[in-house]
């Protein structure tokens, strides 16, 4: 039983771009694993943006950060 989980930063996908990108990432599964469709989990998870860091820095600072250097 194959599970796929996937996570987005929260109120980036719509819940139709969900159910399409679900549907999407289980025919793959079915298609290149063989596994059937049926046993086929894929979960979305979101997160509120401020939970999301790289490089030790928020989504916010990055933003910052890449405007002052297009200045």
């Amino acid at each position: 039983m194959p599970l796929i989980e996937i996570t987005f930063a929260a109120g980036v996908l719509t819940p139709e771009q969900k159910t399409n990108l679900a549907k999407k990432i289980t025919d793959l599964v079915v298609q290149e694993a063989k596994q059937p469709k049926d046993y086929t989990w894929v979960v979305i998870h979101e997160e509120p943006m401020e939970n999301w860091l790289v490089g030790g820095l928020t989504v916010a600072e990055i933003k910052a950060k890449l405007a002052q250097e297009k200045k």
